[in-house]
């Protein structure tokens, strides 16, 4: 490689993993690498489509990718002058690109010059010849495209006859479709139904890997559908998903070596290429996809990890089969090695064995039951297919026995096949293409663009300073009476997550029935609304006339002597509001039970109201039924009191005594004390 072209291509294989996940969007709509770059024959100040061919690139390139066949440009004269270092960049015409990477937040621009692309164009002929393939309509112009950039390839349609919406929704289930966080765009990518993310907790639930740094979580719809779209491939980097697996003969084993060593790199793999040579010609399997399955499942570098160093039991998975979605993976893909099986090798306690072996098990369970491209390894959607070609072997029927869960892994493979087999002057080699057609395909998918937390649920709400009783953030509609004479009503909640914005809350006046909303907007921007539908209850009071009147209309059940029917733990300024709302002119005074005023504080048995209307003046007690020693609790204390009672061994009078008749027939007994015991036990209930 030239030395003035050894940045860039480290600027490539470092963004290009973002460039593609990120949905590059603006000018430049390339996501690949071409490393001879090149220039299109469009006219000048034109757009078009076009790719390259095998010249040298002879002029400068600043920050930028290279393009690739059925990458759109942008033709410019050299009146436009760009100037570097005081140096034009162009002395004829240039190619500009621009694209915007979401991982780094910026925009990278650069120029082709004076290199040598051609335009690809859809003729009638080729036309034709996909039409009568198989493919539809908007399969042609990226075909058309490949074909004439790549004259030896071949493409074969694989009708699947699956609606394209039904085929995302079945691979949407469960823990089909799984990615990583650090693979989304801010979350973009995850899916946020109720079994993808936790509401009440606020927290994504992990599928996979669950207790490492980086899990992996459900992908959403979006994701799926663009994954599973093979229109969104049909580009030379990422077109060899669709690869054909077959072991090709043709090729000699310096230029296999070659394109596994292109593969590597200086990965840690790299000192194992004659074994993957070998396991190759041993299944029949492309030792260059299998070398790129290996570098996509456990490629990294020296602390490639548990997988291939042979620590955990002495065993090595260089595929990660049966690594199957769990707290750890990797250890019950490393127990599926220890097993024994003669047919594939095992126990994988060698690396050659589990490299052959794992290559002898791909080919029996995939690539011979006709899941023999790396997509339909991923997504099998073939078998309708297979049935209608009389290939009946493979027993899985759709979107069962798919080798892995990463919805993102056809295309990392493809991208390093790719690279591999360009570098190793292959790329124009005859191969087969199995793109697979659905029926009823949308006109286009996009990878989602939505990003930010996702919970939009209310963790608690509260009305008039009461709490909503067995609230539930996924209920949208909540039920309110309001009495008539109390003409405010107080709305206030907590959202789970504190990057929720609520609206909706304050004190409004109240006049007739109506319905109040509470929006709730999460970061991401989905809103919840939750509605309170506020019914007007009661007849209007103006004033109460005496005291036993101002009691009725108060709603506070009372007779001649105690009033009850309070909750436990209610504030007992509550009744001193009642009364007054009933009669705005009563007097109200209220005292613990050794007389001395209290304003605030739970309810207890023994407390005093004292009612003063005009000349009247009353005293009631409160009673709280189980609440038997006066201290506004229902506990053990309460029962022993009881049975002291009804042992002569204690005694109790007035507002105490009438607490301990629980069950309200007119006497203290066993009954009261039982049923008091299996209140505290959570078994039974007392009616205030």
């Amino acid at each position: 490689m030239k030395l003035k072209y050894k940045y860039l291509f480290i600027l490539v294989l470092f963004i290009l993993p973002f460039l593609f996940l990120n949905n590059v969007s603006a000018d430049y709509k390339a996501t690949v690498v071409n490393p001879t770059g090149a220039k299109c024959n469009l006219k000048s100040n034109s757009t078009g489509y076009c790719f390259y061919s095998n010249n040298k690139l002879n002029s400068l390139v600043t920050n930028i990718l290279w393009l690739d066949t059925g990458d759109e440009v942008t033709v410019h004269t050299d009146s436009e002058k760009i100037q570097t270092n005081n140096t034009d960049l162009c002395s004829d015409y240039y190619v500009y690109a621009s694209y915007y990477s979401a991982y780094f937040k910026k925009t990278y621009k650069g120029y082709y010059c004076n290199a040598y692309l051609s335009s690809g164009s859809l003729t009638d002929e080729l036309k034709n010849e996909f039409k009568n393939l198989g493919f539809p309509e908007s399969y042609w112009e990226k075909l058309a495209i490949l074909k004439t950039a790549h004259p030896t390839w071949s493409f074969v349609a694989v009708n699947t006859n699956l609606d394209f919406s039904e085929a995302v929704k079945n691979e949407n289930i469960s823990d089909r479709s799984l990615i990583q966080k650090s693979s989304s765009s801010n979350y973009a990518y995850t899916a946020i139904d109720s079994i993808s993310f936790d509401y009440y907790n606020d927290t994504f639930i992990a599928y996979d890997d669950k207790n490492s740094s980086n899990p992996w979580y459900r992908a959403n719809n979006g994701v799926i559908a663009y994954y599973m779209d093979p229109r969104n491939f049909l580009n030379d980097m990422y077109i060899f998903q669709f690869e054909g697996l077959a072991y090709d003969s043709s090729i000699t084993d310096d230029i296999f070596k070659k394109s596994i060593s292109q593969v590597f790199g200086l990965d840690y793999l790299s000192k194992f290429t004659d074994d993957f040579l070998t396991a190759g010609k041993e299944s029949k399997v492309s030792p260059v996809y299998l070398a790129a399955l290996s570098k996509q499942e456990v490629g990294n570098g020296e602390t490639a990890g548990t997988a291939i160093n042979g620590e955990y039991n002495g065993m090595f998975n260089f595929y990660n089969i049966g690594a199957t979605s769990d707290d750890n993976p990797v250890l019950n893909g490393l127990d599926f090695a220890a097993k024994e099986d003669e047919s594939t090798l095992r126990p994988w306690n060698t690396e050659n064995k589990a490299i052959v072996g794992g290559a002898l098990w791909m080919s029996d369970k995939y690539i011979s039951m006709g899941q023999d491209t790396s997509y339909f390894k991923r997504w099998n959607v073939v078998y309708n297919y297979l049935i209608s070609k009389g290939q009946i072997k493979n027993p899985y029927k759709n979107y069962q026995h798919q080798y892995m869960t990463n919805v993102l892994a056809p295309s990392s493979e493809a991208n390093t096949t790719y690279k591999s087999y360009y570098n190793s002057n292959l790329i124009d080699t005859s191969f087969i293409f199995y793109i697979p057609v659905y029926n009823n395909m949308p006109v286009k998918t996009t990878l989602p663009t939505k990003s930010g937390w996702p919970n939009n649920y209310l963790k608690s709400l509260t009305i008039n300073g009461d709490n909503v009783v067995d609230f539930d953030g996924e209920i949208e509609n909540y039920n309110y009476n309001l009495d008539v004479n109390k003409e405010e009503l107080i709305l206030s909640a907590k959202a789970v997550s504190s990057k929720a914005k609520i609206e909706g809350l304050g004190t409004f006046k109240i006049t007739e029935d109506c319905t109040k909303t509470i929006k709730v907007t999460a970061e991401n921007g989905d809103v919840k609304n939750y509605k309170v539908n506020i019914k007007l209850t009661g007849t209007k009071v103006e004033e109460a006339i005496d005291i036993a009147t101002t009691m009725n209309n108060s709603g506070i059940k009372n007779n001649d002597k105690y009033l009850y029917g309070f909750n436990i733990n209610t504030d007992i300024k509550t009744i001193k509001e009642k009364i007054l709302i009933a009669n705005k002119k009563a007097i109200v005074t209220l005292k613990d039970s050794s007389n001395k005023e209290k304003n605030s504080g739970i309810i207890k048995t023994g407390d005093k109201v004292i009612v003063t209307v005009g000349s009247e003046t009353k005293t009631y007690e409160i009673v709280i039924y189980g609440d038997v020693n006066g201290d506004g609790k229902i506990s053990a204390v309460d029962y022993v009191k009881i049975k002291n009672k009804i042992m002569n061994t204690g005694s109790l009078s007035g507002s105490f005594l009438e607490s301990a008749d629980v069950d309200r027939n007119g006497k203290v007994s066993a009954v009261d004390y039982v049923k008091i015991k299996n209140y505290i036990m959570g078994t039974g209930t007392i009616v205030q």
